[in-house]
């Protein structure tokens, strides 16, 4: 199921531009505010959008269309991995990759894998960044670029879940609320997305930059 997480003022304004993203009505998907957001001092100081992660049916779903070049997308961003992993003195052995909707997937094979993912995969992290940043410098259209080395990031999602299932148990358990350890923006959406469709819970962000970590809470309706 096509899947957007997207920032805005306010919440209301998000989800707009969220729906209008996957082409789909707000009856026809999933919408979760993962931060509601903070107007800031005269509505410019300290100010923070509101981030809401939407997941539109894909009997509905027509996303729009991403003005771009599949193959030349991948190519490009093969390209520029190759570059930055080179210049990084990493054995690369190969880098596969496909093109989907609007994302280039990237599979990187390399001799110093451990290099190349980091600790707790702040370095995969940091080179997705800055490969999408260089890959969107001058093609016509906007692009998403997910990487992965040795099958990190599904190890991850596992991981992830494991750590989710226990959080809940324990939630239900004491009714009290459990906090995260800090995570990265994508291991929060991981978290968000596992646990949206439990009517028992409700999972929330908090804090601030690199300190910023999910939060499970009993559920209003079951509270």
């Amino acid at each position: 199921m096509p899947e957007i997480e997207i920032t805005g003022k306010t919440a209301e304004e998000a989800i707009k531009k969220g729906l209008e993203k996957l082409g789909c009505a707000k009856e026809q998907a999933q919408i979760k505010v993962l931060d509601e957001g903070t107007a800031g001092l005269f509505g410019l100081m300290g100010a923070k959008p509101a981030r809401v992660l939407i997941i539109a049916d894909n009997t509905y779903c027509k996303p729009e269309a991403v003005d771009v070049n599949p193959k030349e997308a991948c190519e490009k961003t093969e390209k520029i991995l190759s570059e930055i992993i080179s210049k990084m003195g990493l054995g690369l052995k190969k880098i596969k990759s496909e093109f989907n909707i609007d994302s280039v997937n990237a599979e990187i094979e390399a001799e110093d894998s451990g290099f190349i993912i980091g600790k707790n995969g702040q370095t995969l992290d940091a080179l997705e960044y800055i490969a999408q940043i260089i890959a969107n410098n001058d093609l016509n259209s906007k692009i998403k670029v997910n990487l992965d080395c040795e099958n990190y990031r599904k190890k991850q999602n596992e991981r992830l879940k494991v750590l989710a299932d226990k959080a809940v148990e324990y939630v239900n358990r004491t009714e009290k609320i459990y906090r995260f350890e800090p995570m990265s923006p994508k291991e929060r959406k991981i978290i968000h997305t596992y646990l949206k469709n439990n009517p028992k819970i409700e999972t929330f962000s908090e804090g601030e930059g690199a300190m910023r970590k999910v939060g499970i809470k009993l559920s209003k309706k079951t509270a």
